[in-house]
């Protein structure tokens, strides 16, 4: 089966409508999904067959990653107070609520669809989150007030003239003010005591509430009634506005979701659900890893699938990713959702629970073969009941009569075809779906071509024991990486890897990132930042039976009194007296 599930459901559709009907033939070529030949009664039927099989089929490996959002995909709005929303672009959606939900308000995605990446939208009551044109920003920088243009362009230097000898126009009869001209203004005389603003609460409820005002127009208001606003230094003034217009006048900007930024925004809502992982971090351990097409790597993530995602976004898909999960189904699969993954990508994540990986030889239950033969499925030694189940399925599966009552009850001919599209993809994934055996049999058993090229591990357990019971699925000469957000288990594990020689270029490294604000006059190290993007530790696994040192203690000793030793030294002659060595080059 060819892994397109659109090119499935096509070929499911045309059975159904009209290859069972005419008792057709169709051999197709399953690597370009182009038809060879069909036979039916006429060669006019079979050429209009070749036609429609061919129709809107395209190869998924191929397919351009489109720079506006699509229907389905997930987006990240980003905010100037540094919040980042992720949000579901949905035409529809089930239920009575929107998907998106800002400020205890409900907003629709569906104008997002369409959109290019990097638009500004501005949030309002009334038509919700509403593109703004290109070249705005998500911190307005002009505000009128009084039919005066205030600009602020960050400059800030107070080095401007008093005398404004330009253009003190914008061209519409507006004045202009510039906040970064020189200000002998202060804010020593300045008492916050909640009394300089002339609108009280119910005034700003109102303005809030109304339709028609602008988030501009309540800015401008709110300024107009604030007695200190004058007297307040450039620098005091342009604060004060950008905080009144981050407040009533908000922004956003639609963002690509990339693992860069994904991980970025889980880490600002949450660090210690993703063990502090930073972006930085992430792209150490791709880079450690080796993760390139065409690869083949096991991850053990806890990290609500960064690593899984970034993998298998950046292998593209090709290769296979080997993912350890626990429990009894993936929880990260709602977490994979953000990546926007394509079919192919996401088909070559392979789930493999952690008992395959890490059970006690005593808790492996073998099989008798009586057991064995009664599902006529072995796997080895032991009974995969989800191999026999799977084998029983009939394809093209036919409907049962419950299902057949429930099409022909359905209101609409598009109905039924949405409804049998969506039920031949479920079947083509349950069909094509690996079970744990087999991909476990990838790795060990007698199919497999080769050991996993990398090992990344990203999870709350003890990093010493879950290493250990890893690297025999790793080949040799072949990359590990281990983070952990405390380095002592780490150090631990570094040892261990030391005296049992199973490793070496063994590295342990944290990463030390400092974020600065670049204004003018006003540049330096944020306040508040992250202490710790946690630790890594990679290294490059030995051939366990060539991977030793074939000069053993006895050989060396030989070698050295065969060259005389350490340089200098002063060693006995055959007489027995001591003799000085001269230096080489002295």
């Amino acid at each position: 089966i060819h892994p397109s599930i659109h090119f499935v459901s096509h070929i499911e559709h045309l059975y159904q409508t009209y290859f069972q009907q005419h008792k057709v033939i169709i051999i197709v070529d399953m690597a370009s999904t182009e038809v060879v030949s069909a036979t039916t009664s006429t060669s006019a039927e079979a050429a209009t067959l070749a036609t429609l099989a061919a129709k809107e089929i395209t190869d998924p490996y191929l397919k351009p990653q489109s720079d506006t959002v699509q229907d389905g995909e997930f987006v990240i709005l980003l905010f100037p107070d540094k919040r980042q929303i992720f949000a579901e672009c949905l035409s529809r959606w089930r239920g009575k609520n929107p998907p998106l939900k800002i400020n205890k308000r409900n907003y629709s995605t569906a104008n997002l669809v369409g959109l290019t990446y990097g638009t500004v939208l501005e949030l309002n009551t009334k038509t919700g989150l509403h593109p703004l044109p290109d070249g705005e920003d998500i911190i307005p920088a002009d505000l009128v007030i009084d039919d005066v243009l205030i600009v602020s362009n960050g400059n800030g230097d107070g080095d401007g003239d008093d005398d404004n000898d330009g253009d003190n126009g914008n061209g519409n009869g507006e004045a202009k003010l510039n906040l970064d001209e020189k200000c002998n203004n202060d804010n020593r005389n300045l008492v916050d005591d909640n009394k300089s603003q002339a609108i009280n609460h119910d005034d700003l409820h109102k303005m809030k509430s109304d339709p028609s005002l602008t988030g501009a127009e309540i800015v401008s208001t709110i300024i107009q009634n604030s007695s200190t606003f004058q007297s307040k230094t450039s620098f005091s003034k342009a604060k004060y506005i950008k905080k009144k217009q981050m407040k009533y006048q908000p922004r956003c900007r639609l963002v690509r979701c990339t693992p860069a930024t994904i991980c970025r925004a889980m880490f600002l809502r949450d660090e210690r659900r993703i063990m502090r992982l930073r972006d930085d971090s992430l792209g150490q351990i791709l880079s450690y890893a080796n993760l390139c097409a065409g690869a083949k790597t096991m991850v053990f993530d806890g990290c609500m699938g960064m690593i899984t995602g970034s993998c298998a976004q950046r292998m593209g898909g090709y290769g296979s990713i080997h993912s350890i999960y626990t429990g009894n189904a993936p929880s990260i699969l709602e977490s994979l959702a953000r990546f926007n993954l394509s079919f192919v990508e996401y088909s070559s994540i392979r789930w493999l629970h952690a008992g395959q990986i890490f059970h006690d030889d005593d808790d492996v239950h073998v099989h008798s073969k009586e057991e064995s033969a009664t599902a006529d499925v072995l796997v080895g030694e032991d009974l995969d009941l989800e191999l026999a189940e799977r084998k029983k399925v009939i394809w093209p599966c036919p409907l049962q009569e419950h299902t057949q009552n429930y099409l022909i009850n359905m209101e609409s001919e598009q109905k039924r075809i949405d409804f049998l599209a969506k039920r031949c993809g479920r079947f083509a994934r349950k069909l094509t779906r690996p079970t744990q055996d087999e991909v476990l049999n990838m790795l060990v058993g007698p199919e497999q071509d080769k050991k996993c090229d990398s090992i990344i591990v990203a999870c709350q357990y003890e990093p010493k024991t879950t290493l250990l019971q890893m690297l025999p699925y790793l080949e040799t000469s072949c990359p590990f990486v281990v983070f952990y957000e405390y380095m002592e288990p780490l150090v631990e594990l570094f040892h261990e890897l030391q005296q049992q020689k199973l490793a070496i270029n063994l590295r342990l490294s944290d990463t030390w990132m400092r974020e600065y604000q670049v204004l003018p006059n006003r540049t330096h190290p944020n306040m508040t930042m992250s202490q710790s993007g946690g630790f890594i530790l990679t290294g490059i696994k030995l051939c366990p039976i060539h991977g030793k040192n074939e000069l053993d203690e006895d050989v060396m000793k030989e070698i050295r009194a065969e060259f005389g030793g350490r340089r200098g030294k002063k060693r006995k002659d055959s007489s027995g007296k001591k003799r000085a060595v001269r230096k080489r080059g002295g």
